[in-house]
């Protein structure tokens, strides 16, 4: 599996140097979903969460391309960020589900080593 990771890697790369963004984003995601073990369901959830803060972090690039360490870098900073999730709507002492969930997951803001967090407080003296 780690030698077809590699390949989806590359192959990402060089479509994204041709900017095809979208078949380019379509390689790092399988390569990275399929190198993501442990104790996370790969659910329709689960998933659709990894997409969408996997693209959040590619278009915020100055370049498109993804290194095989840097991918799983950031897939093991969006699986933190989902157990997160889970953990907190497990101990919540409201029923989050439906709608109130997609919300809730949708509002989950991750800050990339990279970027800015525009959310810290800053020192006031």
């Amino acid at each position: 599996m780690n030698g077809l990771s590699v390949v989806y890697i590359k192959r990402g790369n060089a479509e994204a140097k041709a900017r095809k963004y979208r078949e380019a984003f379509e390689d790092y995601a399988s390569s990275l979903l399929s190198r993501i073990s442990g104790d996370i369901d790969m659910t329709l959830e689960f998933v659709a969460f990894y997409r969408y803060q996997l693209l959040s972090y590619l278009r915020a690039k100055p370049v498109f391309t993804l290194s095989l360490p840097e991918g799983d870098m950031i897939t093991d900073l969006i699986v933190d960020s989902y157990k997160s999730f889970l953990e907190a709507v497990d101990s919540s002492p409201f029923n989050i589900t439906g709608e109130g969930r997609k919300h809730l997951l949708e509002s989950v803001k991750i800050v990339f080593p990279w970027q800015n967090d525009t959310l810290e407080l800053t020192d006031s003296l």
